[in-house]
């Protein structure tokens, strides 16, 4: 819920204000390591696609930011990507 209600906000923002918005998976900021979805299942991305599955130990990341920006890390293909149901 807390992503579909910050996409509708930054795209409202984005449209009102004439902004360009750009957006990027979070792989980008851990080092493309496993990222938590629920309970034993996490998101992974392989060869530029992101599928769930599931580990048996808890896999830990780290995000950092980045000291720089780079633009080819980023899209404006912004819709978020849901592939889990809701629960």
């Amino acid at each position: 819920m807390a992503i579909k209600i910050t996409y509708i906000f930054l795209k409202t923002l984005s449209i009102s204000k004439k902004i360009e918005l750009f957006g990027c998976d979070g792989f980008n900021f851990n080092n493309n390591s496993p990222i938590k979805a629920s309970r034993k299942m996490y998101f992974v991305k392989k060869d530029d696609k992101i599928e769930t599955q599931f580990f048996d130990q808890e896999q830990t990341c780290e995000f950092i930011l980045p000291k720089v920006v780079e633009l080819k890390n980023f899209t404006k293909d912004i819709e978020p990507l849901y592939i889990l149901p809701a629960v």
